[in-house]
C-alpha cells in the first residue's frame, strides 16, 4: 500500500504507564471555577451506595478518601453472588476526563481474559473530545474484578492522526485479538478520506501488543465509500454451528445512492485472515453490536435514526443476512448512540437470555439502562437503570460476562446530558480543561451479579 505509519503502537512492556505528559497540570477532581468554587458533579446513586451526602459529587469523593483514577469506587459485597442485598459487587473509574494527559475518553471496549482480568479499552483524547485529532488506543486492566486499576498502557498512538475505536475479541487459546481504526489528521468531518483497520494481539494477559498490520484491504468490497467504521464494543467467537470457532466482528460501511450499512466481519483462522460477511439489508444502521442465539443464528443490532434499532438475523454463520428491520421496543435518541448486545447464557428451551445496555431516551444520551431477554430478544425487560441520576449523561457502553456469572458494565458517564452551546461552550472549554460540557466527565466500570439486572428472577 506504500503508507508511511509511523510509530502507530504505543510501549509494549506490561507495567509502562506510557501516559501522556501533555496537559499533566489538568485536575484530578473537580475543576475549580474563576471563583475558586468547586464544579459539583451529580452523581445521585453513587452517593447513595457510598453513603455520600446528597451534593457531594466529585469533591466529597475525594474528601472521603476515595482514589477516584484507580482505587475502589465501591464495593457493595464481597461475595461472588452479590451478598444478600444483592447489590453491584464493584463501581469504579478507571478513566476520568483531564487525569493521565487526556482532556477526554470515548468510546469504551471490555473483555475479561481466560485468567479474568478485566480490559478497559477506549480512546483517549488528548486536546478535546472532538471525534477528530490527537487520540490514542488506551488500556486499563485490573486483576480484582474492576474494584481497581493498573496504569494506563498506550497500545497504539500516531500524533496527530487520531488511532481509535479498540474493538476485543477473546480466543479460546487465551491470545486477546484488538482491531482499531486509523486515518489522516483532517480539521473537518468532510474532509475525511480513507479509513484503515489494523490488528494487533496479546498472548500475555494484555500486558504487552504485537505490532499491528493494516487489514484494510481485507475487510472492504469494491464501491464502499472511503470512511469506515468498527464497533464500537467487542467482537464474538462463535460458539455453535454453523461456523463454530468463527470470529466476527461487527462493522459499518457507506455506499453511494444507500447510506450507511451495518454488516460482519469473519475469520476462521484466528484473525490470520479476514473477509466481509453479511450486509444489513435496512439503512441507515450504523455503529452495531453482534451476539450469537442458542440456535447458532447471528443477530445484528445498528444504531440507526428515528429512535429505533435495527436488529438484523443471520442463520448461516453470519455469511447472508435473512432479515433486517426496527425494533420498536428498543428505543434510542432520535439521532441514534451506540449500543451493546451481549449473549448471556443459552437457555435449556433452546432460547437465548440476552443482556442490552444503551441510553433508553428519544431526545438525550441519559437513563442508560441494560435490559434482558430470555426469547431471543423477541421481548425484554426493564432490567438495571445504570445512570447516576435524573438527566446525566450516558454514552457508549459495553457489556461483558465474569465466569462465575456475574456481568461487566464500561460506560461513558457525566453530570449533564445536555449538549451546551454558544457561551456555556465556550466557558466550559476553559473551565474543564478543552471539554465543551460535562456529557464526557469519565468512563466508569461496574460489576453487577444477574439478579440485580433480572430483578432476582434466576
Amino acid at each position: 500500500m506504500g503508507k508511511a505509519w509511523g510509530n502507530l503502537d504505543g510501549p509494549l512492556g506490561g507495567e509502562q504507564a506510557g501516559r501522556r505528559a501533555q496537559n499533566s497540570d489538568l485536575p484530578t477532581v473537580a475543576p475549580l471555577t474563576p471563583g475558586g468554587k468547586a464544579r459539583v458533579v451529580r452523581f445521585s446513586r453513587r452517593q447513595f451506595l457510598l453513603g455520600l451526602p446528597a451534593a457531594a459529587g466529585s469533591l466529597a469523593l475525594a474528601q472521603a478518601g476515595l482514589e477516584r483514577r484507580g482505587g475502589v469506587q465501591a464495593e457493595a459485597s464481597q461475595a461472588g453472588g452479590g451478598g444478600e442485598a444483592g447489590g453491584e459487587l464493584a463501581i469504579s473509574q478507571p478513566f476520568v476526563a483531564g487525569e493521565d494527559g487526556y482532556t477526554c475518553y470515548r468510546t469504551p471496549a471490555l473483555a475479561i481474559s481466560r485468567q479474568g482480568t478485566v480490559l478497559a479499552f477506549c480512546g483517549g483524547r488528548v486536546d478535546n473530545c472532538k471525534d477528530e485529532g490527537n487520540i490514542d488506543v488506551i488500556l486499563r486492566r485490573s486483576s480484582d474484578g474492576g474494584r481497581s486499576w493498573g496504569p494506563v498502557q498506550v497500545i497504539a498512538n500516531d500524533g496527530p492522526h487520531p488511532c481509535k475505536i479498540p474493538v476485543p475479541v477473546g480466543l479460546a487459546s487465551g491470545r486477546i485479538l484488538l482491531l482499531w481504526l486509523w486515518n489522516e489528521s483532517v480539521r473537518r468531518k468532510d474532509d475525511r478520506g480513507r479509513r484503515y483497520v489494523r490488528l494487533t494481539s496479546s498472548d500475555d494477559d494484555g500486558r504487552s501488543w504485537a505490532p499491528s498490520r493494516d487489514i484494510t484491504d481485507q475487510v472492504r468490497l469494491p464501491g464502499w465509500k472511503r470512511w469506515y467504521g468498527i464497533g464500537p464494543g467487542h467482537g464474538i467467537v462463535k460458539q455453535r454451528e454453523p461456523g463454530a470457532g468463527r470470529i466476527v466482528v461487527p462493522a459499518r460501511h457507506g455506499e453511494r445512492g444507500r447510506g450507511s450499512a451495518s454488516h460482519l466481519l469473519l475469520s476462521d483462522d484466528g484473525g490470520a485472515s479476514w473477509r466481509v460477511g453479511a450486509v444489513a439489508t435496512l439503512s441507515p444502521s450504523g455503529e452495531c453490536t453482534v451476539a450469537e442465539l442458542a440456535n447458532g443464528s447471528l443477530m445484528l443490532n445498528s444504531r440507526s435514526k428515528g429512535g429505533q434499532r435495527v436488529v438484523s438475523l443471520s442463520h448461516d454463520g453470519g455469511l447472508t443476512m435473512a432479515s433486517s428491520g426496527p425494533d420498536p421496543t428498543l428505543i434510542e435518541p432520535e439521532n441514534g448512540c451506540q449500543a451493546s448486545l451481549l449473549s448471556y447464557g443459552f437457555n435449556p428451551d433452546g432460547l437465548t437470555t440476552l443482556l442490552f445496555s444503551n441510553p433508553v431516551d428519544l431526545r438525550l444520551r441519559t437513563n442508560g439502562r441494560i435490559q434482558i431477554s430470555r426469547d431471543d430478544g423477541r421481548s425484554w425487560q426493564r432490567g438495571y437503570g445504570y445512570a447516576n441520576g435524573p438527566g446525566v449523561f450516558t454514552g457508549y457502553s459495553d457489556l461483558a460476562r465474569f465466569d462465575d456469572g456475574s456481568v461487566g458494565l464500561l460506560f461513558e458517564s457525566g453530570a449533564d446530558a445536555r449538549k451546551a452551546r454558544g457561551e456555556e461552550k465556550r466557558r466550559n472549554r476553559q473551565e474543564l480543561g478543552g471539554r465543551g460540557d460535562n456529557r464526557h466527565d469519565a468512563i466508569e466500570f461496574r460489576r453487577l451479579p444477574l439478579a440485580l439486572i433480572s430483578g432476582g428472577a434466576p
